[in-house]
């Protein structure tokens, strides 16, 4: 979800990383519009009805995470969900499908995803879940197309 608003309205907390830890411990960068995206986590006290959320304030890119609801999915999700937010700055989009889908090709190419984690992906969805028949859908009609623009690096 790409959001254009004032980061000081978002009272976030201080730090900002320029890497995402994955579940196995390993790191990636965000690249889009040419440079690394930073990371930061929103103040807990106003981190509602969201795990990540992207904000471009003036070209200034963040993903903004809600730690606690991040660190509580199951790994294949946490990893997941960075993929999607950062094919929400790189393509831009505000369509959560093809943001899924960007960020599923991104994942696979990362040699994050395959058969067994998108399995475990469905799983979290839900049996016959349309949000995730048509990501899939998205992502298996071109496989051999580079998503736009640079994918995560680690």
């Amino acid at each position: 979800m790409l959001v254009a608003v004032p980061l000081a309205a978002m009272l976030l907390r201080p730090s900002s990383v320029f890497a995402f830890t994955f579940s196995d411990g390993t790191s990636s960068q965000c690249i889009a519009a040419g440079r690394a995206v930073a990371e930061v986590d929103a103040d807990p006290g106003l981190a509602v009805g969201f795990t990540g959320k992207t904000v471009d304030d003036a070209g200034a890119l963040r993903i903004v995470w809600n730690r606690a609801k991040l660190d509580a999915l199951p790994a294949v999700m946490h990893d997941y969900i960075f993929f999607h937010e950062c094919a929400d700055l790189r393509v831009p989009t505000r369509d959560e499908i093809k943001a899924n889908c960007v960020g599923l090709k991104d994942m696979r190419a990362a040699g994050r995803a395959g058969a067994a984690v998108e399995a475990e992906i469905a799983a979290f969805y839900g049996a016959r879940n349309e949000y995730w028949a048509r990501t899939l859908q998205c992502a298996n009609a071109d496989p051999a197309a580079p998503a736009s623009g640079a994918a995560p690096q680690r």
